[in-house]
């Protein structure tokens, strides 16, 4: 996804690197964030990734994704 909508070198990626250091601002994180919400079908919670908050690596949101992927559905079953 950072290699195709982003235009990111997958040369310059690593799980430790911050994505202001690959060009993401906080208008592009946010983008970043919706095409991951799109792309794995569920929706991440603000306080999970604030696309506004400073030094968010690529592991934190590989991270957030697979905790969000991991945890049981919740319904309200109503």
């Amino acid at each position: 996804m950072l290699e195709q909508k982003f235009h990111v070198d997958p040369a310059r990626l690593s799980p430790g690197i911050c994505l202001e250091e690959i060009g993401l601002d906080s208008l592009s994180l946010m983008e970043f964030v919706f095409n991951a919400e799109d792309t794995f079908h569920l929706r991440i919670p603000e306080d999970l990734l604030d696309p506004r908050q400073g030094g968010i690596t690529l592991q934190h949101v590989c991270d957030v994704i697979e905790a969000l992927q991991a945890a049981p559905a919740t319904g309200t079953g109503a």
